[in-house]
């Protein structure tokens, strides 16, 4: 852990004043021995955080901290993208509508949309949640890799919330190849009692998965009716915002 903040301090140590420093500059301001400093930005060097100017014999800031930033970018743009939307498919279906991103192996919502039923499936914003006992988190689980899927199951597990959770790696990834063929996820009573809900997945303009936009219902509210119409404008719901998601990139 000491070398990761140290680590984080070199980075903090360049600014809009100071975007060039060479191993000692960087050693004499945060106290540094020379030899730490020029390991700790070799391995910065190697995953592209900072950048050797061979010409001044300088480091500098790299892309890869460009591509951080639009990482953070791209999500408030989701939300502000997204927003109208769901406000339209919880009109449609007059049901909660949920914003959901990947966070580390986990899934976040970032935005819920509220329908007009007293009772719902309580969705909380901003707390990181399973993702193999959700409709959202299986529709951002089933488009990962599967190198992805195996390192978050080996990370987090498969624990059980209900009856109907999957803690079974073979039944989960039958039910994963399932959603990728037909576009959607859903559980039912998987996380908690009562609790019912379709996923769609969200896209980059690298095709990779980065949340879900779900429809948060009861048990007793999903009829076959009431399904067929969730999927059908979750669908076009989903398939709007990745569209419009591709076209800011």
């Amino acid at each position: 852990m000491k070398s990761v903040r140290k680590a984080l301090e070199v980075l903090d140590s360049f600014t809009l004043d100071i975007k060039y420093q060479g191993v000692t500059e960087i050693a004499t301001k945060l106290g540094f021995q020379k030899s730490t400093v020029h390991g700790l930005l070799n391995t910065l060097k190697e995953k592209g955080y900072i950048i050797y100017e061979t010409k001044t014999r300088k480091y500098c800031l790299g892309f890869k901290i460009l591509e951080l930033s639009k990482r953070i970018s791209y999500r408030l743009d989701l939300r502000n993208i997204a927003l109208p939307i769901m406000q339209e498919l919880s009109k449609s279906c007059e049901e909660d509508i949920a914003l959901n991103i990947l966070v580390e192996g986990r899934r976040l919502c970032i935005e819920i949309v509220e329908s007009r039923y007293f009772v719902r499936q309580f969705v909380p914003i901003s707390r990181a949640l399973p993702l193999h006992c959700s409709a959202a988190g299986k529709a951002i689980l089933a488009f990962l890799s599967k190198h992805q899927i195996e390192s978050i199951i080996n990370r987090y597990g498969l624990p059980q919330f209900t009856e109907n959770t999957i803690t079974n790696e073979k039944v989960l990834m039958a039910e994963l190849k399932r959603i990728e063929t037909q576009g959607y996820a859903e559980s039912y009573e998987e996380y908690g009692k009562d609790a019912a809900a379709i996923g769609f997945p969200l896209f980059d303009i690298e095709e990779s998965t980065i949340g879900s936009l779900s429809i948060q219902s009861t048990v007793n509210r999903i009829t076959q009716q009431t399904k067929d119409h969730f999927i059908t404008e979750g669908l076009k719901a989903a398939e709007k915002i990745n569209l419009l998601l591709q076209a800011i990139a």
